[in-house]
């Protein structure tokens, strides 16, 4: 079941957060290593009612922050699909438990189905291979390159996906 985060959730969206944050760490990328997510971009995606959790057997397995618009994307060295409106997907993550069991695709299709959208526009790291190849397994284009404002090592590929 996937769902709105609350704040009570908050130490289980973290328990998320810093399983995925490890398994980068070890992969020897630098996304997410800098306190980023945090509790406070956190809180702040449930006040904006924008964080949705995956549940599993009562247990909060899954995450992602999904909002209609990033500026971050209106400089791509490349070129998007299409100029439709969109939903960004930001902060998506798994717990150890539930990696390579489809999660994510189930996270995005509800996205697709929940707004009643088109299109959906997400970014990730260059060595983050787990992401690409799901993205790319579920029909995301690789359109290019933006820059996000979270993170020194800032340059990430950026994907599309209109239906």
């Amino acid at each position: 079941m996937i769902r709105l985060g609350h704040l009570n959730d908050l130490d289980n969206i973290m328990r998320v957060i810093n399983q995925a944050q490890k398994r980068m760490k070890e992969a020897s990328m630098t996304q997410w290593q800098n306190n980023y997510p945090n509790l406070e971009i956190l809180s702040q995606d449930i006040n904006d009612k924008a964080l949705f959790v995956y549940v599993d057997n009562g247990q909060i397995v899954g995450t992602m922050s999904v909002y209609a618009y990033d500026e971050v994307y209106d400089s791509i060295m490349g070129e998007w699909l299409n100029n439709n409106p969109y939903k960004v997907i930001h902060r998506i993550a798994l717990s150890d438990s539930h990696i390579n069991q489809h999660l994510i695709e189930e996270m995005i299709n509800f996205i697709f189905s929940h707004f009643q959208i088109k299109d959906i526009r997400i970014d990730t790291h260059p060595l983050n291979k787990p992401m690409i190849k799901s993205l790319e397994r579920q029909g995301f284009v690789n359109c290019g390159i933006v820059h996000v404002k979270t993170d020194s090592d800032s340059l990430r590929f950026a994907y599309h996906k209109n239906i």
